[in-house]
């Protein structure tokens, strides 16, 4: 298996205690390319993921801050494989692509512990469209479209950590999280309660910047 992952963060501005009267802009990229060899009889699985989540909050008081975040991602894969129509053996292609887009609302409490380390906890309601859509080669060639919507309720602790000048790195370990999607033009919902703690590591960059 041969996998790329590039990830990157924006900078995000806001002060390390959470003043009052302070504005929060931010946000990460994230790239994954994945190649699973021998996946299928007939060869591979190829796949690229892409998402960009911008955000802006405003710190209304002390230690408090809400605001707006959205992402956009985009994702395809396609895997070969054999079939057969009759005595014949045909090389078929099934392409899958999805997009994605996501809107909702955040509140932060940030608690600093000293001058380099503070933490603080984020819970997002957020708000989902997604359409996909596969398409396959070969004698059973078709296409098909699903388009689906939904919400989640998720809680994530973080913790930052101040180098110099109020810039660092944000480093989140897990969270709790509920989510509910359902299919267009189908009785078909889907409801999930996440909780995972110490599974992975997200590292983000802030630098702090206070508003006069």
């Amino acid at each position: 298996m041969k996998k790329l992952v590039i990830a990157g963060a924006i900078a995000a501005f806001g002060l390390v205690s959470a003043q009052k009267n302070t504005l929060l802009v931010g946000g990460n990229i994230s790239y994954n390319n994945e190649t699973k060899k021998n996946f299928t009889n007939a060869g591979d699985l190829k796949s690229d993921d892409f998402e960009f989540t911008p955000m802006i909050g405003y710190q209304f008081a002390d230690h408090f801050t809400a605001g707006v975040k959205l992402a956009v991602g985009s994702s395809k894969a396609d895997y070969y494989q054999t079939v057969m129509n009759g005595w014949d053996m045909y090389d078929a292609i099934t392409n899958i692509k999805t997009n994605s887009f996501t809107y909702g609302v955040f509140g932060r409490y940030t608690l600093p512990l000293n001058e380099t380390f503070s933490v603080f906890g984020d819970l997002d309601v957020l708000f989902n469209n997604t359409k996909s859509t596969v398409a396959a080669t070969g004698p059973y060639a078709y296409t098909t479209t699903t388009k689906s919507n939904g919400f989640g309720i998720g809680f994530t602790p973080n913790l930052f950590i101040n180098f110099k000048n109020s810039f660092g790195l944000n480093f989140n370990i897990g969270g709790i999280s509920y989510q509910s999607e359902k299919i267009k033009d189908s009785d078909m919902k889907t409801n999930a309660f996440g909780f995972g703690f110490g599974k992975g590591v997200t590292v983000g960059i802030s630098k702090n910047f206070g508003l006069k």
